[in-house]
């Protein structure tokens, strides 16, 4: 529990109380590479927050194409927002790429936080408003960049992700090929 501690802390002071409150509805678990955290149309009950290892979080185009949602890492809190929010069946599966280590708080106990501690209540959304916020400006910045740029943007500041997740899954998270993110790769070794 002492990583997460340490990232509710980012967010905020809480009370000694309403902290080990907090950590005592949290649950952690693992999973091996290949395992799934979220099969295709499960309702998403958690909210999960990495602490080590990668998940893909992908759905199926029209012709059959695997589409890359999200790829989650390390200090990454996640979950299918409309899923957990609405308690509809998400549209995609998560799966792990590698192994992983993660937290969990149920929807049930996050329920119970928002009606009975306000102040655990307040961290839990200003830390939803900060990931909702990041991830506005992220999209926001990312639709301004070239596929080469989301590349160089991703190796900058996700280097382990790079390393570790497949070729074919960054070029989905990219919205490009393999074959293009093979020859952007080529370009940049070569200058």
């Amino acid at each position: 529990m002492h990583f997460m501690y340490h990232y509710f802390s980012r967010f905020g002071e809480l009370s000694k109380a309403n902290m080990e409150f907090l950590l005592s509805l949290i649950s952690e678990g693992t999973l091996s590479k290949g395992e799934k955290l979220i099969a295709a149309h499960q309702k998403a009950d958690s909210i999960y927050c990495v602490e080590e290892g990668f998940l893909h979080y992908y759905t199926y185009s029209e012709f059959g194409d695997k589409v890359t949602l999200n790829v989650i890492g390390p200090n990454t809190c996640w979950t299918d927002l409309e899923s957990f929010y609405n308690q509809l069946p998400t549209t995609g599966e998560c799966v792990a790429l590698t192994p992983v280590k993660y937290y969990k708080l149920e929807r049930s106990d996050y329920m119970r936080i928002k009606s009975e501690n306000h102040e655990v209540s307040e961290l839990i959304h200003t830390i939803t408003e900060q990931i909702l916020s990041a991830k506005v400006i992220e999209a926001n910045n990312r639709s301004k960049m070239t596929i080469e740029e989301r590349y160089l943007h991703l190796l900058q500041n996700n280097p382990a992700l790079v390393q570790q997740v497949p070729v074919a899954i960054i070029a989905s998270l990219l919205g490009t090929s393999r074959e293009t993110l093979h020859r952007i790769r080529r370009r940049l070794a070569v200058a």
